[in-house]
């Protein structure tokens, strides 16, 4: 995009700007109130919609005014994703007949209106260093709202909106009881840890470049406010994610020292929060146990049918090995190509790659993980190619957001979930914002 030159276009150009703005700090503070379901669905449509449709009309007219355009990055890919996904979406409604197709089509839209929020940021950060750093500085200051309003759900019982399950959907306020995962403002415990990786991916980025001794301080300070508020949500997922995500940004800046450190912390946090070591321990456990069933050859007496097997004693595990995982294969099984289409395995599967599988076939899979080797071939080369330390910074940072997420995905629906998939595509049409 070229700059604004009329004063029409500067004012959209300035509108752009602000409304992108606005997604930074709205979606990660403003709790998942909905505003209304859809018919015969669980699925609300929230504040959040309206700004992102409004801030697509903004940049449509904006690119209508400003003559001058190419194809921005990963805009074929994107187009390939979504009209292989749209025809999954014909199938599902066609063919297979086994969704409800109002509810598919919004499954399509919605991944169409995360996907807009890369090209907002990346349009406006391609105008100068300045815009940049002004989204950039924006991308960082709502951890500190998540932050207290995490503290006050912990301490002085503010309200806990979720969508764990239907009824927790609705709007229903809560408060956080004993035992019970730290969410903050996002929707549920995983939400915010993968929120709380992808800031502290940023911090850690920060690291490797600051010299000064009051910045380092402060951002240290940072990362171990952040990485204490990331154990109160006992996700195990989030840690590995993190620990990746940490290698990679202090590898690629050859800071070995600082990898260790960071990576010591993660450790010592660990140690701090019972409920993590616990879930931790169980993993440990099904794993020995796996092993040593491999390795015994027992006799098997009608008593032990009743008894768990190691993975079924983990109900987290259990869910996805048991249930999620088979359920999204046996979608895969039923149209290879193009899947049953959005919405026709649950809400869950917390496997992102075998969701895409399921329900967009092996074309839509395939179209997916073009998306996601563009974005990450993208972001190294323009790290590699970056020009000053902000541009650097933000693209390392982001480099380290793209791993976690990578991570994540094996384990959770991380593209799925609304606020953290929005502020993922608009770190990364940030960092794609860089100049190469």
């Amino acid at each position: 995009m070229l700059p604004p030159d009329s004063h029409i276009e500067k004012f959209f150009a300035f509108l752009l700007k602000y409304l992108t703005a606005a997604i930074l700090i709205f979606i990660p503070l403003y709790p998942k109130f909905p505003i209304f379901f859809l018919p015969g669905s669980a699925v609300a449509i929230r504040a959040e919609d309206f700004l992102i449709g409004f801030t697509t009309l903004v940049l449509v007219i904006n690119l209508i005014l400003v003559k001058k355009l190419k194809l921005p990055p990963l805009g074929s890919q994107v187009i390939i994703y979504l009209a292989i996904s749209a025809l999954s979406v014909l199938s599902a409604i066609l063919i297979t007949k086994n969704v409800n197709p109002l509810l598919t089509v919004f499954h399509w839209a919605r991944r169409l209106e995360y996907l807009l929020v890369f090209f907002f940021a990346y349009y406006v950060g391609r105008r100068n260093w300045g815009e940049r750093r002004f989204l950039f500085e924006l991308v960082m200051f709502p951890a500190i709202g998540v932050f207290l309003y995490g503290v006050a759900q912990l301490y002085f019982q503010a309200p806990v909106i979720s969508t764990m399950n239907t009824e927790f959907a609705k709007g229903v306020a809560l408060t956080l009881q004993p035992g019970v995962m730290l969410s903050s403002t996002f929707a549920g415990h995983y939400d915010l840890a993968i929120y709380l990786i992808m800031i502290i991916a940023y911090i850690s980025s920060l690291l490797t470049f600051t010299k000064k001794k009051t910045h380092l301080t402060g951002l240290l300070l940072g990362f171990i406010t952040l990485l204490w508020m990331l154990t109160q949500t006992s996700s195990r997922i989030a840690i590995l994610g993190l620990v990746f995500s940490i290698a990679l940004v202090c590898c690629l800046r050859k800071k070995f020292k600082l990898a260790l450190l960071l990576t010591a912390l993660v450790g010592a946090s660990i140690l701090t929060s019972p409920s993590l070591m616990l879930r931790l321990g169980n993993l440990l456990r099904i794993f020995q146990a796996q092993i040593q069933s491999a390795l015994t050859i027992s006799s098997v007496y009608a008593a032990d049918s009743f008894n768990l097997r190691p993975i079924q004693q983990d109900r987290s595990t259990s869910i996805r090995f048991d249930i999620e995982w088979p359920r999204a294969l046996r979608s895969l099984y039923k149209n290879p190509f193009l899947g049953t289409g959005y919405s026709s395995i649950s809400l869950a599967t917390d496997n992102e790659y075998l969701r895409t599988l399921g329900e967009t076939g092996l074309l839509g899979f395939a179209a997916f993980i073009s998306v996601l080797i563009a974005l990450g071939r993208g972001l190294y080369y323009r790290y590699l190619k970056a020009k000053g330390n902000l541009d650097q910074i933000i693209t390392l940072g982001t480099l380290g957001v793209f791993s976690a997420f990578l991570i994540s995905a094996i384990f959770l629906d991380v593209f799925e979930a609304s606020k953290i998939a929005i502020l993922f595509w608009a770190f990364t049409g940030l960092a794609m914002s860089t100049k190469s």
